[in-house]
């Protein structure tokens, strides 16, 4: 496809992006291990009730190949270890390993879990300034694109849950990667200008930057413990709210024609 001079094509992440999927996690985690102390009769020392849960967590995503998608049962049973005094990281190695015992029944670990799954099926909350944005954005022509890591259709359902659909020429699942934004960049006709908007530094920015995409970083409420920070990545743009963007992508394109819609 001929490269489009006036086409803006703006690339937005879904999850801590356009919604908060954090707060979904944090409530989904504290009922987590709310449910794992009433069963073995032991209550977390520490204050903060979430950065507990979160070590084991994260101690447990380093050690799996899934990452943060790693099966919830380990997380409720390296929890039990934890309560039990057991360091994060060591209680993350050894339901990793096997071979310990436990006071959770197979019954009340299949319960937990299965209550994990649904309060992590809640709606999440829309984030700050984002349907303002994204109405500027569409109604000045640009090519509106979630890109994500997550699954398809529960981005879909949360975008029409959100009344976000009406905003999206699409959606894209697949591994961020630059490959990825380049096929991307390829899809939309090699537009221009480009964007990409996400709350990673290391997923949804360092590998746009690769590209020549233009960066605009609007931080989440969890950062993983592994992941760079800004001053390593440099985005192009820091926001707090999701209605600094069309100011951000309007300058940007100051002096051009206008912007088209490209229908892909």
């Amino acid at each position: 496809m001929a490269r489009d001079s006036e086409l803006v094509a703006v690339f937005i992440d879904a999850d801590n992006t356009l919604w908060d999927t954090d707060a979904v996690f944090a409530g989904a985690q504290r009922a987590l291990l709310r449910a794992v102390e009433s069963r073995v009769g032991i209550l977390t020392p520490q204050a903060d009730r979430l950065l507990f849960v979160r070590a084991i967590d994260q101690a447990l995503a380093e050690r799996h190949h899934a990452g943060l998608r790693y099966p919830p049962r380990l997380l409720v049973r390296a929890t039990e270890l934890a309560l039990r005094g057991v360091q994060a990281n060591d209680a993350a190695r050894a339901v990793w390993n096997g071979g310990k015992d436990y006071l959770l029944s197979d019954g009340d670990l299949a319960a937990i879990e299965e209550r994990f799954f649904g309060d992590l099926a809640k709606p999440p909350r829309i984030r700050q300034g984002v349907t303002e944005g994204l109405s500027q954005l569409k109604d000045s022509g640009c090519l509106l694109l979630i890109v994500t890591e997550g699954a398809k259709a529960k981005v879909e359902r949360n975008a029409d849950v959100l009344e976000l659909t009406r905003f999206f020429d699409r959606i894209i699942e697949g591994r961020k990667t630059p490959d990825l934004y380049r096929r991307m960049l390829s899809l939309t006709g090699a537009p221009a200008r480009a964007f990409m908007i996400g709350d990673q530094l290391d997923r949804d920015i360092a590998p746009a930057k690769a590209v020549g995409l233009e960066t605009i970083y609007f931080p989440g409420g969890f950062r993983p413990r592994w992941a760079p920070d800004e001053a390593s990545v440099r985005p192009d743009h820091l926001i707090s709210s999701f209605d600094q963007v069309p100011g951000i992508v309007f300058d940007a394109v100051a002096g051009t024609a206008g912007a088209q819609v490209r229908h892909i």
